[in-house]
């Protein structure tokens, strides 16, 4: 016989009443709690007593407590015009000349330098007699790579650093009795400007390179002149005896140029070479390290110094020693003209001719390879 489904028997399920009356009630809590709490964020108050509820309408926002701390300023965007006017160089006779003796010295490129086994083996030729007195090594080069690890804010910032400690190096030199000078570009700089174009000497609307491909900074550029100014007082405090400025002029061009900084007076490449030098003089004195220039030998050879900045009356008087790149050949002449104005201190200390082979009559020479 069939069987119907009421037919079967089964238990009494005594607890699902109480138990679906106890997750109804348990769902309508949290529920509920979670609406109040958002509903009685608006009444929550938070002073020194704790947190409490206030239920009085109108409650006014509390003045933010004042504090004595200095607040962060807020940066803002601002043009700033830079004018310059040209100084006054007719007083200026800086010195650093009184205490040198002539130099004979090796010129040690800076792919020598950054070479450990080729900056040994020119320190050792160096130290190994009486013929040369010390080197000059060349830490900065017209790349605008820099030998030494540099701190200055400007190598910091566009990564123009490099890694060789060449501190032991002076000590050996000094420790053999020779003097160490350090030789650094200044305007002519492809790696500064390649990073930082701001800096650079424009020329027919674009950042100014010359015949041999290296790129121009501004020299009334404030970046700059605070770089070299920077790079000039770590090398000094490094133990160079000298530093010698190289590229230490304004090039010349039929396009004309433009500049970083609005100039109350006519652009005065003389006004621009000698402001650095002069400033860079200023930053080393009384710190033993004498601050001496390199020569450009064609505007000297052409009477271009005008042009260039390299006023040779001006430079013996702001520089301790000036380094004149030439030849055998010419080597009677550019002294003549050099030494032309040239008023204190002895010639064979003060002029150093850098030439490829040892010089007739010069106390002082810089041989370069």
């Amino acid at each position: 016989m069939p069987y119907r489904p009421k037919d079967i028997y089964r238990g009494r399920r005594k607890f699902r009443v109480p138990l679906n009356i106890f997750l109804f009630v348990l769902v309508f809590l949290i529920v509920g709690s979670v609406g109040a709490f958002y509903l009685l964020q608006q009444f929550i108050v938070y002073d020194a007593s704790g947190v409490h509820l206030e239920f009085s309408g109108g409650r006014e926002t509390p003045a933010p407590e004042q504090s004595d701390a200095t607040p962060e300023p807020t940066v803002e965007p601002v043009t700033v015009e830079v004018i310059w006017e040209d100084p006054d160089f007719a007083e200026v006779d800086l010195g650093g000349w009184e205490d040198l003796e002539p130099v004979k010295g090796l010129f040690v490129p800076q792919q020598t330098v950054t070479d450990p086994n080729a900056l040994a083996s020119a320190v050792s030729l160096v130290t190994s007699g009486d013929f040369y007195s010390g080197a000059v090594l060349e830490m900065k080069s017209r790349s605008g790579q820099l030998v030494w690890p540099s701190a200055a804010a400007t190598a910091v910032a566009y990564g123009t650093a490099g890694a060789t400690d060449v501190t032991g190096v002076i000590a050996e030199l000094h420790a053999a009795g020779k003097t160490v000078a350090a030789q650094i570009s200044c305007f002519a700089d492809n790696l500064l400007i390649a990073r930082n174009w701001t800096v650079a000497l424009q020329s027919g609307g674009a950042a100014y390179v010359d015949g041999n491909g290296v790129s121009w900074a501004d020299p009334y550029n404030r970046t700059v002149r605070a770089y070299i100014t920077d790079l000039a007082q770590e090398l000094a405090a490094m133990g160079f005896d000298e530093i010698i400025l190289a590229d230490l002029y304004h090039p010349i061009s039929e396009s004309g140029f433009t500049y970083t900084v609005t100039l109350r007076t006519a652009p005065n490449p003389v006004v621009a070479v000698c402001q650095l030098g002069k400033r860079v003089a200023e930053a080393l004195a009384g710190t033993g390290t004498a601050v001496s220039a390199r020569l450009d030998a064609t505007s000297l050879r052409t009477g271009q110094g005008s042009q260039t900045g390299q006023d040779i009356d001006i430079f013996w008087r702001l520089f301790a020693r000036l380094y004149c790149p030439t030849y055998p050949d010419v080597l009677a002449s550019d002294m003549e003209m050099a030494l032309d104005q040239l008023n204190d201190g002895e010639a064979d200390v003060r002029f150093v001719p850098v030439i490829g082979v040892v010089p007739e009559n010069c106390a002082s020479y810089v041989i370069s390879g």
